[in-house]
């Protein structure tokens, strides 16, 4: 039988057909029961969905590669034994998936779960395991090398006896980088490309353990300089061609990097931090140009394109278009996200609460950015307040902050909620424009604080507070900024620096650890009694506001108070350790780490908050016995 095959990079679907025709007999050890095959024939089909303005296209099956697959009966899991392993099939000249092998359904209705995977390996996955060894070749110029980098599944579940062919969708489970080189002010692209430039990116492993049950990455090794593949041309004033797979990682700032080479002159460009290598995406990398320079800026685009080809949907949601939709922002990882142009930041849109003489409410509110490319918060304004849907025209209103003292300046709205936020090209925001206006085409990202340290990394949700920016969550760290393992503790003694964690996994610190100055990512620090207290005063002190999650009362009997987090700010009841009762209050308190006026010593009193209580208490901060958690705040 023949059989269409292809795939279709970018937002489109990776299917492959074949026909497999042989008999096998298995059996499921959890049921205890031989099971048999039947005498329909298990088929695969596909088809090449096409989908308009991906700019990925053109990347198909072809002849001679080998794909792998995995049926699995009933609820069996690849650890166990399986309906048929490692099934071989090459794409022949006629467009058939071929294999010497073959299997039929099962009878009796016992349905199938198919894994297939590319490129075919011959040692497959062992009996009893789920795991195989994936890699990325180290020199991908060549172009069997480069598709034999790609590493992708297709999985069916539930699949029942059927005369009709099953689709299979591949989707990709590396990451693909593409660099383009930007001519620099002063500098010319064919110039550039008369030179010749060769580059390579260093510090990636290109080795690894993939967990089909867990479907994760893991056991990285063979740290290599890796080839990327393709060849430079002209586009858009620039050059472009240049593209590599890797295996997602974690990066680490300052650490990877681009070895370039143009007219016999090395030049070195580091990765930026927000790279980051999520199976089965893409990023474009911009890297300027300069020949005079020795290190060279790069930059990271907006996402070019999903490389994922089941969600087309996705392609949709970050396309640059005129305007952002807000309704489509989730805030789930962040309470803020940039705005994007061409890569630069234009504005930023908040979910904030906004506290004024007349009302309160959680809003949506825009603001655009300086020229020093910070935002301004004094042209502020609101989308949605969410508060008061339904309640007539009173959105659309303007917000100014005082950055002295946290407080809010509000114009009242009188227009119908909005869900498109324009960037005028002056750099002005607008809840509504004319067919004349100039608008840029935007793309809004979640930013998050990207904690790297040493090979791991942690992203932090942000919350903006009246003028104060706050990490979302708790500090969640076993290493120092420079790598090196922070001591964990069972009991907090004087001087004493590490942490501790509790049995629910929260992470408590040491003074002496708040102290080390090695502790926090740039830019980012313990809050001082000054920065308690202007988010105490514009909140009119409802605790309220800052909790969330169950608090418990002290003891039987009392009251607790309310707790809606309509601020964002998360304030969860992890309690504190002091010994030598060591974990107490969960449930019921909360303290952080305070500094004093100086930003350089522990305030003698911490933040403190209880479930019997509505306003901010203090807690002695006991600096010999006591470890707290540690909220960070941007300065």
């Amino acid at each position: 039988m023949k059989a269409c095959h292809g795939l279709l990079m970018g937002i489109g679907s990776f299917l492959f057909c074949a026909v497999l025709l042989t008999a096998c007999v298995n059996h499921i050890s959890e049921e205890e029961e031989i099971i048999n095959n039947g005498d329909i024939p298990l088929k695969f089909v596909a088809d090449i969905h096409e989908v308009v303005n991906t700019r990925v296209a053109n990347n198909n099956f072809e002849e001679g590669d080998e794909v792998g697959l995995f049926a699995l009966a009933g609820n069996t899991t690849m650890q166990e034994e399986r309906y048929a392993d490692n099934l071989h099939f090459v794409l022949s000249s006629s467009g058939e998936f071929v294999s010497d092998e073959s299997v039929y359904y099962p009878d009796d209705g016992v349905t199938l779960n198919l894994i297939s995977y590319y490129p075919y390996q011959q040692e497959g996955v062992a009996m009893g395991e789920s795991t195989m060894q994936v890699s990325v070749a180290v020199s991908q110029n060549e172009p069997e090398d480069y598709s034999h980098s790609d590493f992708l599944l297709a999985s069916k579940e539930d699949v029942l006896a059927s005369k009709e062919a099953v689709a299979l969708t591949y989707n990709h489970q590396f990451f693909r980088l593409k660099i383009t080189l930007v001519p620099g002010e002063g500098e010319n692209v064919e110039d550039i490309l008369a030179a010749k430039p060769t580059l390579s990116v260093n510090g990636f492993y290109t080795k690894a353990i993939y967990d089909f049950q867990k479907n994760a990455f893991s056991a990285y090794s063979e740290e290599e300089k890796i080839t990327p593949a393709g060849e430079w041309k002209i586009e858009d004033g620039c050059l472009v061609g240049k593209e590599l797979i890797l295996i997602p990682q974690e990066t680490t700032v300052g650490y990877q990097y681009i070895s370039l080479e143009a007219g016999g002159k090395p030049y070195t460009s580091l990765l930026p931090s927000t790279l980051q290598l999520k199976s089965g995406k893409q990023r474009e990398l911009k890297i300027t140009f300069v020949a005079d320079e020795d290190i060279l800026m790069s930059k990271v685009s907006g996402e070019i394109g999903d490389w994922d080809g089941t969600e087309v949907d996705q392609s949709e949601s970050i396309t640059l278009h005129n305007y952002v939709d807000v309704s489509k922002l989730t805030f789930e990882k962040s309470n803020v996200y940039r705005v994007l142009n061409s890569g630069k930041q234009v504005a930023e849109i908040c979910k904030e609460y906004l506290v004024t003489p007349e009302f309160s409410s959680q809003a949506i509110v825009a603001y655009p950015m300086k020229d020093d490319g910070s935002v301004d918060l004094s042209q502020g304004i609101v989308a949605q307040l969410l508060g008061e849907i339904g309640k007539g025209k009173v959105h659309g209103g303007s917000v100014l902050w005082n950055l002295e003292d946290n407080s809010l300046t509000y114009v009242a709205g009188t227009s119908a909620a909005r869900n498109n936020v324009y960037v005028m090209a002056d750099g002005k925001i607008s809840l509504s424009v004319a067919v004349a206006d100039n608008v840029l085409p935007v793309l809004a990202l979640e930013d998050v604080a990207r904690d790297v340290r040493g090979g791991m990394i942690h992203n932090y949700p942000l919350v903006k507070i009246g003028t104060q920016y706050w990490m979302r969550s708790n500090l969640e760290t076993t290493l120092y900024m420079n790598g090196d393992e922070l001591t964990q503790l069972d009991i907090v003694t004087e001087n004493t620096t590490g942490y501790l964690q509790s049995d629910a996994e929260h992470y408590f610190y040491t003074a002496s650890a708040v102290l080390s100055n090695s502790l926090l990512p740039a830019h980012w620090s313990v809050p001082n009694w000054k920065d308690w207290n202007l988010l105490g005063t514009y909140l009119k002190e409802d605790v309220s506001l800052l909790k969330s999650g169950i608090w418990l009362p002290l003891k039987d009997g009392d009251t607790v108070q309310p707790a809606n987090n309509l601020s964002g700010f998360s304030a969860t009841p992890i309690g504190m350790w002091v010994e030598p009762n060591q974990n107490i209050f969960e449930g019921k308190h909360l303290g952080y780490w305070t500094l004093d006026d100086t930003d350089t010593e522990i305030a003698e009193y911490v933040f403190y908050l209880k479930s019997d209580a509505n306003t901010i208490e203090k807690a002695a901060s006991g600096v010999e016995r006591k470890a707290f958690a540690i909220r960070c705040i941007r300065k």
